[in-house]
């Protein structure tokens, strides 16, 4: 459960801090530089066959079977493979990762990266499979199942980035979107699995693999990707099952308070049923010794009792039946009832388009702090869904922005090599909207640059808006 706090507070601490820097009045505002990248491309025709290249596997391609198994043996092939005197450390893959292919020992970073033709050879299998079902016994374990080997799963996308950007620096556009295909399935199929962590790790290399779109389309000669990335999943990975089950994983782990309504408790019943949640969530609520922690315990919720009572009132409880009623037992059905509500709003936005959902996601992170004040146990059952959905929107932002790259391109090619003055002078091919606004990107053309732009984000940082700035080769 450790892990769980971990995670949540991963999720939360961009907005608090935020937040923080927001409330000290006394600071003036500093400006954010929005994360700029300086694009130089080739014109790029539509190609003969529209869908010629996917970065998901055909129906008709996909082999026969279930490709968890093949992710598993994947990991451990990279495993052995990179033990021994040769064997790759993750700082030196980290720095070649986040190095630019011109700063790279280009030979050095081949032998290595040749060494895994194995594992690739699974990864490989593993994208082009039916159907990938994560067998991990989420629904037995809840709270103390995490997946395992996410770790090894962000070496295998490092590696497989590599392998795609040493393919375009040599200009084997073939090689390098088999390659970039294989990253996009295993991201979708990483975080379609059963926690919400797994679907970040899905994102994250989602993300990652979109960087190198970006790189290989900047290369002449390369081919119009804009109908691969329209073919993508909108969303590109599936969250339901991750949903699914963090939002009912409380209920693993404390079966009791489904039946909660059945038999009242007596107050010694009630303070057990919280001691069992603030143990789950890995809270120290005070000190010293079990007594002193009773106590305490007892008077915090003795505090909320009357509030309690009103509460199942207004639900339509009849008075004398909660007048009866141990009063610990009161307020842990009231916050039960709390915790319901607040769940299910947190949720409920995650089915609904960014732009219709952000303020609806950020109530609901206000109303998930207000139960860790009254009841915090419970709310460390819900995730940080606002940053959830943002991030989600932010990897299809990057993919549409992407696609009106290509749509540019494929104007230029069609215009003498000319950038178009305006995003509405496409009219060969649909120009996608920024999902973060609902809006156009903002376009911009200067002379022989043109700015193509999604501005960061109220809540946002500099690396979450993106400014491309466009030049034709």
């Amino acid at each position: 459960m450790t892990d769980k706090i971990r995670f949540l507070l991963a999720l939360t601490a961009p907005l608090l801090v935020l937040r923080a820097a927001q409330a000290q009045a006394a600071d003036p505002p500093q400006a954010q530089t929005i994360h700029t990248v300086k694009l130089q491309v080739g014109p790029a025709p539509e190609p003969r066959y529209a869908l010629q290249y996917r970065f998901e596997t055909p129906y008709m391609e996909q082999r026969p079977g279930d490709g968890a198994l093949l992710y598993q043996m994947a990991i451990a092939q990279s495993l052995e493979t990179n033990s021994g005197a040769l064997a790759l450390d993750g700082d030196t893959l980290r720095q070649w990762y986040d190095s630019p292919i011109e700063e790279l020992p280009l030979e050095e970073v081949r032998a290595a990266i040749g060494r895994f033709q194995q594992t690739f050879h699974f990864l490989g299998l593993a994208a082009e499979s039916e159907t990938c079902t994560w067998e991990y016994p989420a629904r037995e374990e809840g709270f103390q199942y995490m997946t395992p080997q996410l770790v090894q799963y962000r070496t295998l996308f490092r590696l497989l980035a590599l392998k795609a950007r040493l393919e375009v620096h040599d200009d084997d556009f073939e090689a390098a979107l088999k390659t970039l295909r294989t990253g996009y399935c295993m991201a979708r199929d990483v975080g379609a699995g059963p926690s919400m962590i797994q679907h970040l790790v899905g994102l994250s290399i989602a993300a990652g693999i979109t960087d190198q779109v970006e790189a290989l389309i900047q290369k002449p000669g390369a081919p119009n990707l804009y109908w691969a990335l329209t073919v993508l999943p909108d969303p590109p990975i599936d969250p339901r099952a991750a949903m699914e089950m963090e939002s009912a994983v409380l209920y693993r782990e404390l079966p009791e308070l489904l039946t909660l309504e059945d038999k009242a408790l007596s107050n010694a019943q009630a303070t057990e049923l919280w001691q069992k949640a603030i143990a789950l969530a890995g809270l120290d609520w005070r000190g010293s010794g079990q007594w002193m922690e009773k106590t305490w315990l007892t008077v915090k919720l003795m505090k909320q009792y009357p509030q309690a009572k009103a509460h199942l009132r207004e639900r339509g409880y009849p008075a004398d039946k909660v007048e009866s009623w141990a009063p610990l037992y009161v307020v842990l059905l009231d916050q039960h009832h709390e915790f319901r509500r607040v769940r299910d709003m947190c949720f409920k936005w995650a089915y609904v388009p960014y732009t219709q959902a952000a303020e609806g996601l950020k109530q609901a992170e206000r109303e998930v702090s207000r139960l860790w004040e009254d009841a915090g146990p419970f709310a460390a059952a819900l995730p940080a869904m606002y940053r959830v959905g943002f991030l989600r929107t932010r990897l299809a932002r990057d993919i549409a922005i992407l696609r009106c790259v290509e749509a540019i391109r494929m104007y230029a090619a069609d215009h003498d090599g000319k950038l178009p003055g305006a995003l509405a002078d496409i009219t060969k091919v649909p120009v996608p909207t920024d999902p973060l606004r609902g809006a156009p990107f903002h376009y911009e053309l200067t002379g022989d640059t043109t700015i193509l732009e999604s501005p960061i984000p109220p809540d946002g940082g500099p690396r979450d808006g993106l400014r491309y700035e466009i030049t034709l080769k």
